[in-house]
Order: structure tokens, then sequence, then C-alpha cells
């Protein structure tokens, strides 16, 4: 299981987020996170050197497949890829959704999943006004990302549909769309009774 800080996962979420590539200059923003322009140089050299960065012909870093695959596996269930962002840092609902690329209802109903299985602690954190849920990490969890492995692989094209099956037996329906970035989207969440139609 690689090792990586905060600002491994931050570098990585600009540059897939990013169509054209970015530097170490552009996401130097002392609001984000405070590394000087030196450690972060020596950040994405790193994450280079890991073959989780490329550089491209105007001499901007871009995603590889590898570094996508870090905490965007396509293969992953959702749980999976937030114990992969938990195990960096304690985050929020509204981060953990952020940071995948999913919508909130889905991360939430996924880390109540995983909170439930003793997976992940949940604690309330307040920001200004808001009250907002703050996910960490437990041993429990941290040892099922060491035990996990792929599953197996679906190939599916624009428009098709898809349900995962939770292990509650609910499950969350969606369609696979023309993205890059977030090729599937959320339709719509399913009971037990919803589910068993479509076995």
């Amino acid at each position: 299981m690689p090792d990586f800080d905060y600002v491994d996962l931050e570098i990585l979420y600009q540059a897939r987020k990013s169509k054209s590539g970015i530097s170490p200059e552009m996401i130097s923003q002392p609001d984000v996170f405070t590394p000087g322009i030196w450690e972060l140089a020596d950040k994405f050299s790193s994450l280079q050197e890991k073959n989780l960065l490329s550089k491209n012909e105007e001499g901007l870093f871009e995603i590889t497949k590898e570094g996508t695959n870090a905490f965007w596996h396509i293969e992953s269930p959702l749980w999976l890829n937030l114990l992969k962002l938990l195990y960096v840092k304690p985050l929020s609902d509204v981060d953990c959704s952020k940071y995948l690329g999913e919508p909130i209802p889905a991360v939430q109903q996924a880390l109540e999943m995983i909170r439930k299985k003793g997976y992940v602690m949940m604690s309330d954190l307040r920001k200004e006004t808001k009250l907002l849920k703050l996910y960490d990490i437990l041993p429990e969890g941290v040892e099922q990302l060491r035990d996990a492995r792929p599953s197996r692989l679906l190939i599916a094209k624009s428009g098709d549909k898809f349900i995962v099956e939770l292990d509650n037996g609910e499950g969350v329906l969606y369609e696979v769309i023309d993205d890059l970035v977030n090729p599937l989207r959320m339709i719509m969440t399913l009971s037990k009774e919803q589910v068993k139609k479509y076995k």
C-alpha cells in the first residue's frame, strides 16, 4: 500500500482535474497547504519517479494511469477509495466527495457503511457556523486496505447502466457517461427489494 501524505494527494487531485497539466507554481496556494515552492518541486519529482506523474510537451505535469489508480481506481468500490483517502488524512464527508468526484449522498452512504463495520470513526467538527462530520480511519480499516484485492474487471460502454450492491443488500444504480475524469453518474439508490428485481 503506497504511503502518501496530504500534499501528494492534493497534487494528484489537481493533476487529475487539470486538462492541460499543472506545475508547482500553479498549486502553491497558502489556503490549501503551506509547503514552499522547492518542497513542492521535490514532491512533483518524487511522484514522477514513481510513475504517478509525467511531463507533457509544454513541461507541465499530467497524471498517469498509475497516478489515477492511486485513489480513483475504476475497479475499486467507493468504500475502498474512501479508505485510501482517509489513510492519508482525516476528512469530512464533503471533502471526500470533492476529492473522489462522487455525489455527497453516495459518499455519505458508503462512509456510514464502513463506519458500521468499524473501519472508520466519525466525529463532529465545527467549522465557522457549520457542523461537519469528520472521518478518520481505524486500525481495522487499515487492515482492510492492506488485504484489499482489485475486483473483477468490468468492460462497459457509454450508456450502460449497472448496480453496485452494498453489503446490507441495498444498491446504487450508475450510468457510464462520456467523461474521462468522472465516467460514472449516479442515478439513484436502490432498496433491497429493488436490487432483488435485477438479480
